[in-house]
């Protein structure tokens, strides 16, 4: 990935700018994931909260995750498109969605977590690390 990573969303409301790269990627097949965005798993960029400029407004969701532990979900308020994460967990960091960056297709995931909670019809890539619950 090239400096700045860039994305938004779908309607254009939000947008933002990393200014650093990322710590980690991966897919988080956790239940909550799968729902809040509706698919299988979570895309997801590991990011530093202090490098990530976001411009316009998110709206936030607060849930428990599989970890028993906070997270809020961003996600633009006007079109619903899943933006962020900031978990609990780890307060200095926050989680893009890989599917909002203006090039997906430099997402190099590393990493698959809590695959307890993967369904059958999803298919893991066997070439990443894969962890049960979260990794560490």
């Amino acid at each position: 990935m090239k400096l700045p990573i860039t994305g938004g969303c779908l309607c254009g409301a939000v947008r933002y700018t990393l200014k650093s790269l990322p710590n980690g990627s991966g897919f988080c097949h956790c239940r909550t994931c799968q729902r809040a965005t509706g698919s299988g798993y979570f895309p997801f960029l590991f990011v530093v909260d202090a490098d990530l400029e976001i411009t316009g407004k998110i709206t936030e969701y607060v849930s428990v995750g599989s970890s028993g532990k906070q997270i809020k979900r961003g996600f633009c308020g006007n079109c619903g498109t899943t933006l962020f994460g900031k978990l609990e967990l780890f307060p200095e960091h926050r989680t893009v969605s890989a599917s909002s960056l203006d090039n997906p297709a430099d997402f190099n995931p590393q990493a698959s977590m809590w695959i307890q909670d993967k369904q059958p019809w999803d298919t893991l890539n066997m070439s990443l690390k894969h962890y049960h619950e979260n990794p560490g």
